[in-house]
């Protein structure tokens, strides 16, 4: 099992982003590579791949506010 965390994107401690989507759905198999979800933070977009191939747990849902470093899904 694998966390995805929300990425740190800034120095500021209590700085908060969204996701913007998820690019596939809870219980969804991902590979190695896959573009798994976009994320956002003061006007700047990433996008997060995924590390490990297994089934995808969404832990956050979309344009739900999180603090950066957090963990916002897993895969199992």
């Amino acid at each position: 099992m694998s966390q995805i965390l929300f990425p740190v994107m800034t120095e500021d401690a209590e700085a908060k982003g969204v996701v913007v989507t998820w690019f596939f759905e809870d219980g969804e198999q991902v590979e190695v590579g896959d573009l798994i979800a976009e994320i956002a933070m003061d006007k700047v977009d990433r996008e997060i791949k995924a590390e490990d191939a297994g089934v995808l747990r969404v832990l956050v849902p979309e344009e739900e506010a999180v603090m950066q470093g957090a963990v916002i899904g897993r895969i199992e």
